[in-house]
């Protein structure tokens, strides 16, 4: 759905999805490559990445539940109702896979497996479906940053506004 819409009023529904995508894209990938690469010198890296995400991901759902109160724009408030679903989504998803893989990799051999098993199981179940949505919600967000470029609003957005309006 394609509204009228000030540049303003673009840049601020467009600021909530360039945090997630900086969350996806340079803390999910980028520092995960370079934690990775480091892990046996340093698990600093690895130890910063989910405080950083975590934080990110708290300022979209804070700054998407001020909305709820403070914005004017119905324009700016789906995007930012989008946003905070997908932020949501993301942190579950995090915690719940990262706190797999952390059990696996550091009490897999607790548990009686060997360490070759364990870190197979971590990334296998852990980590490679969290890798296989984290790359769907970049494109779902690079599509919602698109179309708040275009002035457009998705309809899942409009759901999650009537959805509010209800409740």
């Amino acid at each position: 759905m394609e509204h009228t819409v000030t540049e303003a009023e673009i840049n601020r529904a467009k600021s909530l999805h360039s945090v997630l995508l900086f969350d996806f894209i340079v803390i999910h990938v980028f520092i995960f490559v370079l934690a990775l690469s480091m892990l046996k010198t340093s698990i600093v890296p690895i130890t910063i990445m989910p405080i950083l995400s975590l934080a990110l991901l708290g300022n979209v759902i804070f700054r998407a539940r001020r909305a709820v109160t403070q914005e004017e724009s119905m324009f700016v408030l789906c995007h930012n109702l989008l946003a905070e679903k997908r932020a949501k989504l993301f942190m579950l998803l995090f915690i719940v896979t990262g706190t797999l893989t952390a059990i696996l990799v550091f009490g897999g051999t607790q548990l009686g497996m060997s360490k070759i098993t364990s870190w197979a199981l971590a990334v296998g179940i852990g980590q490679l479906p969290f890798m296989v949505i984290l790359l769907v919600l970049v494109v779902l967000e690079f599509d919602a940053e698109h179309q708040c470029k275009d002035g457009k609003i998705p309809a899942a957005a409009l759901k999650l506004h009537a959805a509010l309006k209800k409740a």
